[in-house]
């Protein structure tokens, strides 16, 4: 994971991975098949997957290296599957979580992308692939538009990715403890939107 981009290296791993404990024990998961998936779920980099989805690669590149490891089959296809059911490239395909898992390690990916450590990945990752600004903020925070989400790679500007992705996230938790806690992260990243257009017009 060291040679991904900033917003996909170990640390976002960890998090997810703590995210999911904290999620996972209060729903009732299979915590050991949730923590594999979960630091197993961003494993090969987009840079490295070939031209195949990320998330796909990394789902059978984890099949492959727990079943090396001495793992059943059916444990590594399990981690296989909540891997490849959970991102949000497989939400956008219209792949919804099938098993509790699967919509624990959702929660948890998406709850990484929202709030003070969602707010740092999105600029990160718009660097890291050279978008073409930070961004203006023209639009209601409270009332953000429907824009398009750039599937192949950075959006235009961090601001904008809010916009196609990281406000709409709320809406997207499939276990009440993530609804939860997506709350608190949104709320986070409304704030910042508004102090953000606010110092860019020097009003404090």
């Amino acid at each position: 994971m060291k040679k991904g981009d900033l917003s996909h290296r170990y640390d976002h791993a960890v998090c997810v991975a703590k995210l999911c404990i904290k999620i996972g024990k209060r729903e009732g998961a299979d915590m050991e098949l949730l923590a594999l998936a979960a630091y197993l779920h961003d494993v090969v980099p987009r840079t490295k997957s070939k031209g195949r989805p990320h998330y796909l690669a990394s789902a059978a590149y984890a099949e492959s290296l727990l079943r090396s490891k001495g793992f059943s089959k059916d444990k590594s296809r399990a981690v296989r599957s909540i891997i490849e059911e959970s991102s949000y490239e497989a939400y956008l395909s219209g792949r919804c979580p099938s098993s509790l898992e699967a919509k624990v390690l959702r929660d948890a990916d998406f709850l990484e992308a929202m709030g003070a450590r969602g707010i740092a990945r999105a600029f990160a990752f718009v660097g890291w692939y050279r978008g073409e600004a930070l961004g203006v903020l023209d639009w209601d925070p409270e009332k953000p538009p429907d824009l398009k989400m750039n599937e192949t790679g950075p959006d235009p500007s961090a601001i904008w990715h809010f916009a196609s992705k990281l406000l709409k996230l709320k809406t997207m938790m499939c276990t009440e403890t993530g609804r939860r806690l997506a709350q608190r992260r949104h709320a986070f990243m409304v704030e910042f939107l508004k102090r953000y257009a606010n110092e860019m017009d020097a009003v404090n």
